[in-house]
């Protein structure tokens, strides 16, 4: 089953209808019926009529959702725990809140890179042009001159030759390293490289770290509000931690779990974790709330993403625009330098 059909969209609304059916008192093979006959046309609807025909032949709806394919493991349990606590209603609602949630998250930090990247693709492509276009206009006066031209104009006038005798080329080198690194994204030591590559970037490290923990504390407060045990809820989530070394970390945390240690102790072995964090689930801990204060850790890792991308984004306009000065400029500054120089010589 292809994955890429279901994005997190889709799954907040699917989740948001079937909990209102279910509120509404209506039964799991009733519900199935009716979101079927909503969904459009498309690989969802053959998920969701799989589910559906899973369920009628007598098996649970957690067990269908599993068989499908098309669902995360931490949605299926805690569908699954609906189940047997009658709080199904309830666990539908978390789950659509969850997605809602990541799906701010993502469209927050697609919002503060959109608006660069766009800037830049547009000044490769005028840069592209003036290379291929305007230069070779400029190289033919220059040639007929026979003057001997300033080192920056002769070096844009190599870059633009090489340009144009050479774009197959570039072009097709830029083809397949996209397509070796598609390649390779799907090991996981690769990954781990990218990864860890990444957190040690001086900027997108911390967002990337700050992202991932937002995410792994909201999946915790949703699966132990669900009621889901600690040890599992730890294996669920761990997934959602974000960079390799915070999933190696969760790993060891959970271990340390299970052996008996408390969570706050086996969290403050890692600095993958801060010690502020770590502090507050202690007290939540001692208190008995951990569902409330990961909760409460997800909102402000959100809050602090939400300020982190808005200063990225605030930062990576003037650096844009300082980009597009000194490429354009550059260009402009190599053509005419000769005419100066030219002209102060008559």
């Amino acid at each position: 089953m292809d994955h890429t059909a279901w994005t997190d969209i889709r799954k907040e609304r699917l989740f948001r209808d079937m909990h209102l059916l279910v509120v509404a008192g209506v039964d799991p093979r009733t519900m199935l019926d009716l979101l079927v006959e909503a969904q459009a046309q498309g690989r969802s609807v053959e998920a969701l009529r799989q589910v559906r025909e899973a369920v009628l032949s007598g098996i649970t709806l957690s067990a269908a959702m599993s068989e499908a394919g098309v669902f995360s493991a931490h949605e299926e349990h805690a569908v699954r725990v609906g189940e047997e606590s009658g709080r199904l209603g309830d666990i539908l609602l978390q789950l659509a809140d969850h997605h809602a949630e990541r799906i701010a998250l993502r469209r927050l930090v697609r919002q503060a890179f959109a608006y660069p990247l766009f800037v830049l693709a547009v000044t490769m492509v005028v840069v592209l042009f003036m290379m291929n276009v305007v230069v070779p206009m400029f190289a033919e006066v220059f040639a007929r001159s026979g003057a001997e031209l300033p080192a920056l104009t002769a070096g844009v006038l190599l870059v633009s030759q090489v340009l144009r005798s050479a774009w197959p080329v570039l072009l097709g080198g830029l083809v397949l390293l996209s397509l070796g690194v598609a390649r390779l994204d799907r090991h996981a030591p690769f990954r781990r490289w990218k990864e860890g590559t990444l957190d040690r970037m001086p900027v997108l490290g911390p967002l990337s770290r700050k992202a991932g923990l937002a995410r792994f504390c909201s999946a915790m407060a949703f699966l132990l509000r669900a009621g889901t045990p600690l040890d599992r809820a730890l294996f669920l989530a761990e997934g959602m931690a974000g960079t390799a070394r915070s999933r190696e970390a969760l790993s060891d945390v959970r271990g340390r779990v299970i052996a008996g240690s408390s969570l706050r102790q086996a969290m403050s072995a890692h600095p993958a974790f801060d010690a502020d964090m770590v502090a507050m689930i202690g007290v939540a801990e001692e208190v008995k709330q951990l569902d409330r204060m990961f909760g409460r850790l997800a909102e402000r890792y959100a809050a602090d993403v939400k300020h982190r991308t808005t200063m990225l984004g605030s930062v990576l306009e003037p650096v844009t625009i300082l980009i597009i000065a000194l490429l354009v400029g550059t260009v402009l500054v190599a053509m005419y330098l000769p005419m100066f120089k030219l002209s102060t010589t008559m």
